[in-house]
C-alpha cells in the first residue's frame, strides 16, 4: 500500500489462507484422500498503516519564501525551475508547501526588509535568487534553512569557505558563468580578437567576481579586458557609450543584476558603434546580444528546488554540499548579430545543441 499512497488498509490478507491450503496439500501428499480433508474458511484480519502518508497528513505545509532582487527573465526562469524541482521531487504545492515571492524591484535597501518580513510571517525555508538576497538572508538568520541559486560565488557572498564547508543553515546551487567556453566562442567568431570590454557594478559582489573571472580567463587566451564601472541604472547609458568608444574588438557582457536590467542601454550603444555584442545570460539573446554562452537558470532553479525538497523531508542543510551548475548552452540571435555586423561562422551555426532564435 505504501507505493499507492494509501493511509491505512483493513483486509483479510492472503498469507494465512495460503498457509492453510499448504497444510491441506501436505496431508494429501502424505496419503489422505481429498474427500477426507474438509474445506476450511480461513480469514485473518490484517491492519496496515502507511507511516509516511500519516506523517505527511499530520505535518503542516512548509512556508517557503523566494527572495528576488530584481525582476528579469533569468530570475523568472529560476523561479519556474524551483517549482519544477519541487514537483519532480514528489511534493505538491498547497499540500506540502506554500510559496511566497518577494521581490525588491532592484532596491538594495529593501532586501533586509524582505528577509525580516519573511521571518515575521513565519517562513520555514528561505530561497534566494541573487547574490544580494543571499547576503541579506545570511546576515539576518542563522537558524532558518536557506537554499540559494542564481549566485556566481556563494563563498564571496559569505555562505561558507568551500562547497563542503559552509554555514550550517545554508546550501544551494552556484551558477558561475562558463567563461572558458564564452571566450572560446568569441575567438571562434572573431579569430583576431585582442581586446574585449565589459560593464561591471563595483557595489555588486557577484559583478566584481564575474569581471575578475572574465579578465583572468581572457588573459590566459592572450586577450585584454577593458572594464568600465557603472554604479546606478542612470549611469548605464553613458557607461555603455564610453565602453564602445574604447579600442575594443567586442563587448562581452558579464552577468550582474544591474547590468542585466539595463542591457538595452548596452545594446543601443553596441549597435550605434557596430560593435559585436556577446552575453553570458540566456536573457541577453532576447535583449540584443548576437551570441550568448550561458548557464541555464531554469536548471539551476530546478536543482535548488530538489535540494529544498530534501530539507523538507528532514535532511540538514549542513550535510548538503553546494552543487555548482555546469550545464551550458549557446544561443545565437542572427538578427542581433547582423545589427552589429557580426558574421556568424558556419562551425558555430551547425554545432549540435546550439539554439538559434528569431528575435
Amino acid at each position: 500500500i505504501a507505493e499507492k499512497g494509501v493511509l491505512a488498509c483493513v483486509g483479510i490478507g492472503f498469507y494465512q489462507p495460503g498457509y492453510a491450503a499448504g497444510e491441506m496439500a501436505a496431508r494429501v501428499l502424505l496419503g489422505a484422500k481429498p474427500k477426507d480433508v474438509p474445506i476450511a474458511n480461513v480469514a485473518t484480519k490484517t491492519v496496515a498503516l502507511n507511516l509516511t502518508v500519516a506523517q505527511r497528513l499530520l505535518a503542516k505545509p512548509w512556508k517557503v519564501d523566494v527572495l528576488e532582487y530584481i525582476n528579469v527573465l533569468d530570475v523568472e526562469e529560476g523561479e519556474k525551475g524551483i517549482r519544477e524541482g519541487l514537483r519532480e521531487s514528489g511534493l505538491v504545492e498547497g499540500r506540502d508547501y506554500h510559496i511566497r515571492i518577494r521581490n525588491a524591484q532592484g532596491d538594495m535597501p529593501t532586501l533586509g526588509a524582505l528577509v525580516d518580513a519573511a521571518i515575521s510571517d513565519g517562513t520555514d525555508l528561505i530561497m534566494t535568487l541573487s547574490t544580494p538576497t543571499l547576503q541579506a538572508a545570511v546576515q539576518r538568520t542563522r537558524d532558518l534553512p536557506i537554499v540559494f541559486t542564481f549566485v556566481a560565488d556563494a563563498i564571496a557572498a559569505g555562505a561558507g569557505r568551500s562547497n563542503e564547508d559552509h554555514l550550517p543553515n545554508v546550501t544551494g546551487v552556484p551558477t558561475t558563468s562558463a567563461y572558458g567556453e564564452l571566450i572560446a566562442t568569441v575567438r571562434e567568431c572573431l579569430p583576431g580578437v585582442r581586446r574585449i570590454g565589459t560593464l561591471f557594478v563595483p557595489a555588486e559582489v557577484n559583478s566584481v567576481y564575474n569581471k575578475d573571472r572574465l579578465t583572468q580567463t581572457a588573459r590566459q587566451q592572450g586577450i585584454e579586458v577593458v572594464a568600465v564601472a557603472a554604479n546606478t541604472s542612470a549611469e548605464m547609458s553613458d557607461a555603455a557609450a564610453a565602453l564602445c568608444n574604447q579600442r575594443i574588438d567586442a563587448v562581452v557582457q558579464i552577468a550582474g543584476n544591474l547590468t542585466t536590467a539595463s542591457f538595452a542601454s548596452l545594446t543601443q550603444a553596441a549597435r550605434r558603434a557596430r560593435m559585436p555584442l556577446f552575453g553570458s545570460l540566456s536573457s541577453d539573446s532576447l535583449s540584443g546580444a548576437g551570441v550568448v554562452v550561458a548557464r541555464d537558470y531554469f536548471d539551476g532553479g530546478r536543482d535548488a528546488g530538489k535540494i529544498a525538497a530534501r530539507i523538507m523531508r528532514g535532511e540538514n542543510p549542513r550535510t548538503i554540499p553546494f552543487q555548482p551548475l555546469d550545464k551550458t548552452r549557446i544561443i545565437i540571435n542572427p538578427v542581433a548579430a547582423r545589427a552589429t555586423r557580426l558574421t556568424l561562422p558556419e562551425s558555430l551555426l551547425q554545432r549540435p545543441g546550439v539554439v538559434v532564435t528569431n528575435q
